[in-house]
């Protein structure tokens, strides 16, 4: 693995749908690898199903850096079918739904939710071109946690190369700080230094096949509250050292969700 660009995605509210619910729709606690896909597609200015074979070769991780809180509301739908667009065009009215949708929300005092995105890829210099636009904050499309009503902002942190971070072995304790691909897990490690954590287990998408087809989902596991969790990997881990800002540098422990 060569450099790695580092991101935050921030935004005050966040709708990551569950793909597998139809009468209500409940969020992830995270936003999910396809969505991780579509934010690199809306930085590059690629357009909805033209990506999904390209961006799946990159790797992707990422943290929960605020924790959330859950909100249900209920919403209207509006139908759009062709026979309605006339009578929507005369301000007139048509069916609707009213549906309950579940928010993701920031926790505490916390102002924004915030996600932290590790991203690299074979391509060197689409991996160059990402990291331009995030560091000159120039998205070619606008960004949003899962919905358009959700808008977000993605805040460059490091481009880091290969160099400049550490590869910890497989079996070795870490305390990981991003969602884990639960098939990458060798263990979880009780006691230590760590303390014992809210481990959440969920089924997620990982990536469209042609039509936008979604390809068999992975099980994945985090800590509810974004806190690090001990754990023995399969695969090697990567700790990287990140300055945000003015603050001093701090450790992040990674599990990329391909391995």
């Amino acid at each position: 693995m060569d450099r790695v660009v580092v991101f935050d995605l921030t935004g005050p509210m966040a709708h990551f749908r569950k793909y597998y619910t139809n009468t209500s729709a409940l969020t992830y606690g995270f936003p999910p690898r396809t969505v991780l896909m579509g934010i690199v597609a809306a930085v590059l200015g690629w357009e909805r199903d033209t990506y999904y074979e390209r961006l799946d070769a990159g790797r992707y991780a990422v943290a929960i850096k605020v924790p959330g809180r859950r909100l249900v509301q209920t919403v209207n739908y509006l139908r759009t079918k062709k026979e309605d667009l006339s009578e929507l065009r005369r301000l007139g009215r048509v069916p609707g739904t009213q549906t309950p949708l579940e928010f993701l929300l920031p926790a505490g005092q916390h102002p924004a939710l915030r996600f932290r995105v590790f991203f690299t890829h074979p391509d060197g210099e689409l991996l160059a071109e990402v990291a331009r636009r995030l560091r000159e904050g120039r998205s070619f499309y606008p960004l949003y946690l899962g919905l358009t009503e959700c808008p977000a902002s993605a805040l460059f942190v490091a481009q880091v190369e290969a160099h400049a971070y550490e590869v910890l072995p497989p079996s070795g304790a870490v305390a990981l700080t991003t969602v884990l691909n639960a098939a990458l897990l060798q263990d979880v490690v009780l006691g230590g230094t760590v303390a014992p954590r809210r481990l959440v287990r969920e089924r997620v998408p990982q990536s469209f096949g042609p039509g936008r087809t979604l390809k068999p989902p992975a099980s994945v596991i985090y800590e509810a509250g974004g806190q690090p969790f001990a754990v023995r990997l399969r695969v090697p881990a990567y700790r990287f050292r990140l300055r945000v800002g003015g603050s001093a540098p701090a450790e992040e422990t990674v599990a990329f969700l391909e391995g």
